[in-house]
């Protein structure tokens, strides 16, 4: 069993200290994710529990953040060792585009915590449907042909989860300034406020990047009714290559308040460090993560249900690290 997870908040030079290993262990190092008890910090205790079982003696010290984006720049600063991020938000670092100034490119990837097809990080449109009756509406063509004043809750600002609802909606016809046009409300809020929103009937369109079969979702299912809107097909398609995901469907008859295919967007993660980081020390995470696979799929059932060594060396916009690019080819499993 993976052990205890310390969730800190650590002073970044403290960090910086805690980040310098030796190559070949046993390691203490630091992984920044995001809020404490999340999926993150889960797979922050399985990534501990492979590397403890490949370096005995070693820990990996899970640290709260405010996201990708801010792992991102701990990460490029040398505050810290390793940081998980999105897809989308390491296209947007990597670019340079909003909300960086200009491109970072001296972070690598270690390896790939889900894909995007896991659906870990999956668009949800969840409609009280109660609000849907009063208001003749079925799909969010008709919230934007009838100008319906709603009441919509987003991911928090910052947060790059927040830029794919909101883009999203745009495409569909309903930017923010329009739906506070029609007398609506936007609300930015994290998962777990969101849902209290809506079981509250203070927010009538929950709209957030959450896996599939949730327990927040579940928790929703079952204060009210909700109904599952569908994306068209060419926004998904053009949102998903925006931000580095894919196109996703929650199936017919996959929630038992959804009786049709609904579009989404999924968007992956990895785990990153600094270009700058010991060469075998990159190395040396990787091949933890790949030889003690088991440990790590310990981490959440979908982990376990979806990772494989081929998913765990999955690339992204941004290069693997020389480091974990060795190990990886030295498997056969990069090119």
């Amino acid at each position: 069993m993976p052990k205890l997870m310390r969730f800190l908040m650590i002073p970044v030079a403290l960090l910086a200290v805690m980040g310098m290993a030796q190559a070949q262990g046993p390691y203490n190092l630091t992984l920044t994710g995001a809020s404490p008890g999340g999926l993150w910090s889960r797979i922050g205790g399985g990534v501990d529990a492979a590397i403890a079982a490949a370096y005995p003696g070693s820990t990996v010290t899970y640290q709260t953040s405010k996201g990708g984006l801010a792992n991102i720049a701990l990460v490029s600063q040398g505050s810290v060792p390793m940081g998980m991020a999105t897809d989308g938000e390491l296209a947007a670092a990597f670019n340079g585009q909003k909300p960086f100034r200009t491109p970072i490119k001296n972070i690598r990837v270690l390896f790939r915590v889900y894909t995007p097809a896991a659906r870990f990080q999956a668009t949800h449109l969840l409609l009280n449907k109660d609000f849907a009756d009063k208001h003749g509406v079925r799909t969010f063509a008709d919230i934007v042909r009838k100008k319906v004043p709603i009441r919509v809750a987003i991911n928090r600002r910052g947060n790059m989860d927040s830029d794919v609802s909101r883009i999203i909606m745009e495409k569909m016809g309903a930017s923010i300034k329009d739906i506070k046009s029609w007398g609506g409300q936007v609300v930015y809020a994290a998962s777990k406020e969101i849902v209290s929103l809506m079981l509250d009937r203070r927010i009538d369109l929950a709209n957030f990047g959450i896996a599939y079969r949730h327990p927040r979702i579940r928790e929703i299912a079952k204060g009210i009714t909700p109904i599952l809107l569908n994306v068209p097909k060419s926004v998904v398609t053009e949102v998903a290559r925006t931000f580095g995901g894919e196109t996703c469907v929650f199936k017919k008859g996959e929630y038992k308040f959804s009786n049709q295919d609904i579009n989404s967007v999924c968007i992956g993660a990895v785990v990153i460090a600094n270009q700058n980081m010991d060469t075998q020390l990159a190395y040396n995470i990787t091949k933890a993560l790949l030889t003690r696979i088991e440990k790590f799929k310990t981490a959440h059932r979908l982990i376990k249900k979806n990772t494989t060594l081929g998913s765990l060396a999955l690339p992204a916009i941004v290069p693997h690290h020389s480091g974990s690019a060795r190990y990886l080819k030295e498997r056969g499993l990069l090119r």
